[in-house]
C-alpha cells in the first residue's frame, strides 16, 4: 500500500505529505464547526467535546478541542478516510487502533510550540517505536495533521527530519526557528495531511495569517499499544459513532484482524 518512493521517504524523513487527501466539502464542513465550537465556552460545547486547555485563564495557549468524532459525521469520515488509512494500515502492518481527534485553532497571539517527541536523555521512549526491515517499514504511534487552511513557508508545521530514527539527543540550541538543513518546514495547503510519526521531533512556528489557522490531529497507534493512556471508545457515547469506528478504536490481540481492516484492503484491491 506504500509504493518504494513513500517508504524511502517516510523512512528518511519520518512523515510524508497526502496531497488533497480531504474532499473540499469536508474541509469547508470542519472549518464552520471549528468557528463554532471554539467560539463557545468550555461549559456550552455539545457533549463530549472538552478543551485540552481553558483559553480563559492562558489566552495565548492554542486551543484543542478533543472527541470531535462523536459529534459531527465529517469528522468519524475523516478517522477512515482512505488516503490516510491507506498509510496508516502499511505503517501498522494492518493493526491499527484510533486513539482520538483534536480539532486546534491557533492565531498571530497563539503561543509557538516548542520542540517535543524525539529522543530524550538519549533514548526514544518505548511508547513511540519505529523499525524498518525487509521492505517494510513500521511505526507504533502515528498523527495525522489534516490542514483546513492554506500553510504558507514561515508558519505552521516544523521537524527534525530522520529524528525519529536518532540515537542522540537533541543539542538544547536546535530550536524549531532554525532552518534547513536541520529543521523543515513543511508548507501544506486546505485538504493535505501531513502524517507523521510520533518519535519524530516536530513543533510548530506562531501563526503568522490574519485568519486562524485551523488543524484536525488524527492519531492512531497499533491495536496492541496497551500503554496508551484514556485509549478505547467512550462507552457512554457508543451510539454516536459508526460500528467500524467503534471497532477501530478497540484495543486488540496483534494476531486479530479487525472487521474494518479487511473492509479497507478489500476495498484498497489488497488480499
Amino acid at each position: 500500500m506504500l509504493n518504494e518512493a513513500e517508504k524511502w521517504l517516510f523512512d528518511l524523513h519520518g512523515y510524508l505529505v497526502l496531497k488533497q487527501a480531504v474532499a473540499p466539502e469536508d474541509v469547508r464542513r470542519m472549518v464552520e464547526l471549528s468557528d463554532a465550537w471554539h467560539a463557545c465556552d468550555d461549559a456550552d460545547l455539545p457533549a463530549p467535546l472538552k478543551s485540552y486547555s481553558d483559553p480563559s485563564t492562558k489566552p495565548t495557549t492554542p486551543r484543542s478541542i478533543n472527541q470531535v468524532e462523536y459529534v459531527d459525521g465529517v469528522f468519524q469520515r475523516l478517522v477512515l478516510n482512505p488516503e490516510i488509512m491507506r498509510v496508516v494500515l502499511a505503517l501498522t502492518h494492518n493493526s491499527p487502533q484510533h486513539l482520538g481527534c483534536a480539532l486546534t485553532r491557533n492565531t498571530r497571539q497563539s503561543d509557538e510550540l516548542a520542540f517535543h517527541g524525539g529522543v530524550s536523555g538519549g533514548i526514544h521512549h518505548p511508547a513511540n517505536d519505529y523499525q524498518a526491515a525487509d521492505g517494510k517499514v513500521f511505526a507504533t504511534f502515528l498523527n495525522a495533521g489534516v490542514s483546513l487552511v492554506d500553510v504558507p513557508p514561515g508558519t505552521g508545521f516544523v521537524c527534525i527530519p530522520g529524528s525519529h530514527k536518532s540515537h542522540f539527543p537533541r543539542p538544547a540550541d536546535v530550536t524549531i526557528t532554525d532552518g534547513p538543513p536541520v529543521v523543515d518546514n513543511v508548507s501544506v495547503q486546505a485538504g493535505d495531511v501531513v502524517l507523521f510519526t510520533e518519535a519524530l521531533c516536530h513543533g510548530a512556528l506562531q501563526w503568522t495569517q490574519a485568519t486562524p489557522r485551523r488543524t484536525v490531529f488524527v492519531r492512531y497507534c497499533t491495536s496492541y499499544a496497551s500503554w496508551s493512556p484514556g485509549a478505547g471508545p467512550l462507552e457512554a457515547y457508543r451510539d454516536r459513532i459508526p460500528e467500524e469506528l467503534y471497532e477501530l478504536k478497540q484495543m486488540t490481540g496483534f494476531r486479530h484482524r479487525k472487521k474494518v481492516v479487511e473492509r479497507l484492503l478489500s476495498d484498497m484491491g489488497e488480499e
